[in-house]
């Protein structure tokens, strides 16, 4: 049986406007591996991960997620086995929809719960509710929720199709420090449970680098700076050059902690 990559790509370049956003970036992701995507605002970070998820294709270059490689594949479909929580769907939900029924939406990958879901959809539901902590809110609208907690079932919805592949874009923005570390503890979480779907995490914060990631690729102004193994990445000299600054780094249980130094 032949295992693909979760993710290749080769040379990719993507272009808008006539502007150049991403040039010639190449990335293998294995399964078993879970990635961190850094760079600074405007570095493409946004425009990678729209390409992975299937909604662009790249300008040049080849793309394959999940076996599928794109030209020759139905991206809608492609998506169907893609677990995304961004600011963007959390823009979208109706916020007066029950925390059950927001859930239970990611079966279908709508915004909105329009179809009746099985049984065994119901069951699912219930059991992430329970991993996330979230049974006893499961009633009560989003609107009502703590901004927490309302992360936490952005991401109880991306996991509800079983993906195989999980994409989550700054999912930290606009929490607080407490907020935060509930959210990278449940995240951690659901790395360390078995057969669960390799992650991909979008930040410009390096401190919401969880354990449980082993590779990283970092982004300046469209182009890869530098990936692989997060210990070779993420360093004091590559996110100095990442983010122009001049930055140290140290690490405590786990997680890296960057420093700019003054001149």
């Amino acid at each position: 049986m032949t295992t693909h990559p979760v993710v290749r790509l080769d040379h990719i370049s993507f272009i808008r406007d006539h502007t150049t956003i991403l040039r010639d970036i190449s990335l293998l992701i294995e399964k078993g591996q879970h990635w961190a995507i850094i760079g600074h605002n405007g570095s493409g970070k946004t425009s990678l991960i729209s390409i992975i998820n299937g909604y662009h294709h790249p300008s040049e270059g080849t793309a394959q997620v999940l076996g599928r490689r794109f030209g020759k594949t139905d991206l809608r479909e492609l998506r169907l086995h893609i677990g995304e929580a961004s600011s963007e769907i959390k823009n979208m939900i109706h916020t007066q929809d029950s925390v059950t029924d927001i859930v239970l939406s990611g079966s279908f990958a709508t915004i909105g719960l329009y179809e009746t879901p099985s049984l065994e959809d119901k069951v699912r539901a219930r059991m992430l509710l329970e991993f996330f902590g979230l049974s006893e809110k499961e009633s009560r609208p989003f609107n009502i929720l703590s901004s927490g907690e309302q992360q936490k079932t952005l991401l109880a919805r991306a996991l509800m199709p079983q993906p195989e592949l999980l994409v989550l874009d700054e999912p930290c923005a606009g929490l607080d420090m407490g907020a935060r570390e509930e959210l990278l503890d449940a995240i951690q979480k659901m790395c360390d449970a078995p057969g669960g779907p390799t992650l991909i995490l979008v930040t410009h914060h390096i401190e919401e680098i969880i354990p449980a990631v082993t590779h990283a690729l970092a982004l300046r102004q469209g182009r890869g700076v530098a990936q692989g193994d997060k210990r070779d990445v993420l360093t004091g000299e590559v996110l100095s050059r990442t983010f122009d600054l001049n930055i140290e780094v140290h690490e405590k249980y786990g997680r890296l902690w960057p420093v700019v130094l003054k001149n």
